[in-house]
């Protein structure tokens, strides 16, 4: 049991790669579905691909690119319904080797270090920012595996 326990405190202090004070009420509601479970329908609906999923304004705002066209979708957080959508600018984009965003927040979920307000790919890795107790932490995950990156 101990060593269960350690094994799974290392790994959870592995994965920090910084943490901040953050104000209140930048999460989604405690009600919500998991972020997981929204991306995984939104990638089953084929709409293409998925970079970024923010929690901003009371919605989930994932940001998808296909062919040539980006679109920033809002969702709602309790449902995952979409709300509205508009075009938007272009941001990177995951290698074809990458592991889908929502198996990223999937498996940081599975940790339950904290609350994910963002997942994105960035600089060439995949971003999780999480809040847990008033502190914001910033993971870097290899897109490939889903490692923590350490720098």
């Amino acid at each position: 049991m101990k060593t269960k326990l350690l094994a799974t405190l290392l790994l959870g202090a592995a994965l920090f790669s910084s943490a901040t004070s953050v104000r209140a009420g930048e999460q989604p509601p405690t009600d919500s579905k998991p972020l997981s479970e929204i991306l995984k329908a939104l990638e089953a609906q084929d709409i293409g691909t998925i970079t970024e999923a923010e929690f901003e304004d009371g919605f989930w705002e994932v940001k998808v690119h296909k062919g040539t066209a980006w679109q920033k979708l809002y969702l709602n957080p309790r449902t995952g319904d979409e709300q509205r959508r508009h075009a938007t600018d272009y941001d990177d984009v995951p290698p074809a080797d990458s592991k889908l965003i929502s198996a990223i927040v999937e498996a940081v979920e599975a940790r339950e270090l904290g609350t994910i307000t963002e997942a994105e790919f960035d600089d060439g890795v995949w971003e999780v920012e999480l809040r847990k107790n008033g502190t914001k932490i910033k993971l870097k995950l290899d897109p490939a595996t889903g490692d923590p990156i350490r720098y």
